[in-house]
This record gives structure tokens, sequence and C-alpha cells, in this order.
């Protein structure tokens, strides 16, 4: 049997980033990062440090969250590297960047729930602002992964609500 001498070629053109979407869903995704940053920060300080009357699952609900935070820091950095952006580096520069704020988490349970609750809320509304941003530039990916933080914010968001019912 002789085999074939042509090779199909394969299509390996990948769209670049319209220069449109870089300065501001880019610029805009740094800012969501940093404030991500920031709320996984305040989140481990509580599992750290907040004491009282349901301890051991807020410290367990602590732990889920950050995790889960950590993981989407990465593929956040990763899509503002894409869009050809420098990824906040530095706790300065999350500071500098971010909207939350930080908070002495060397308090209880309650105060927890309430803050982590109104936080992850903010954050949620804040993806839904971006992928709006992200979705008139036609930026469909960055679109989709705000989405899923939008889920994700909204879910830890109703736990914490659990929480303090």
């Amino acid at each position: 049997m002789e085999m074939p001498t042509t090779v199909a070629k394969t299509n390996t053109h990948i769209r670049p980033v319209p220069p449109e979407i870089e300065p501001g869903v880019g610029a805009a995704l740094n800012v969501f990062i940093a404030d991500t940053y920031i709320l996984l920060a305040k989140t481990q300080a509580c599992h750290w440090n907040a004491n009282g009357p349901q301890f051991y699952a807020m410290h367990q609900l602590t732990e889920m969250q950050y995790a889960e935070l950590f993981a989407a820091l990465d593929d956040l950095a990763e899509r503002a590297r894409a869009l050809r952006q420098i990824a906040p580096n530095g706790l300065a520069a999350m500071l500098q960047l971010a909207t939350l704020e930080e908070a002495d988490c060397a308090i209880g349970t309650e105060q927890v729930a309430r803050m982590l609750a109104t936080d992850n809320m903010a954050m949620a509304e804040h993806a839904r602002d971006l992928a709006d941003e992200a979705d008139e530039a036609e930026d469909s990916a960055t679109h989709d992964m705000l989405v899923a933080r939008i889920a994700v914010h909204e879910k830890a968001a109703w736990l914490w609500r659990s929480h303090l019912a």
C-alpha cells in the first residue's frame, strides 16, 4: 500500500486580539485580579484568625473559598497576559489597583460572614460589569471567564448569608 505524498494543511492561524480590547478590557481585568487577590487574602486571614460560634464550619468554608480564589487568579492573570497586559505583581500593585479594602480579620464569625458576603456580592457585580464590557468588545474568552466568576461569587455570598440565617 502506497502512502499519500501530500499532507493536509492545518489552519494554525490564531485570531489576534483586536487592539480595541487590549487597553480597556485588559486594564479593567487587572483591577478585577487585584480585587480577587485582596478577597483571597481577606478570606485566608479570616480562616486563620476569626473566632466564635460556628468557628469550625466557617474555618472549612473559608479554606474552600480561598483555595478556589487562588486557582482563579492564575487563569485571570493568564487572560490578562493574553490581552497584552502585564498582570499586577506585588502587594503594592494589588493594593493600588484594588477597589476592595483590606480588613482586620481577627473578628467574630458573624462579622466575617457579613464582610465576606458583602465582598463576594461586590465581586459578582464587578464581574458582571466587566463581562458586559468584554462582550461589547467582542472578547468572548474574557466574557466567559467573568460569567463563571459571577456564579462563583454569588454562590459564595449565598453561603455566607446562609451562615448568618
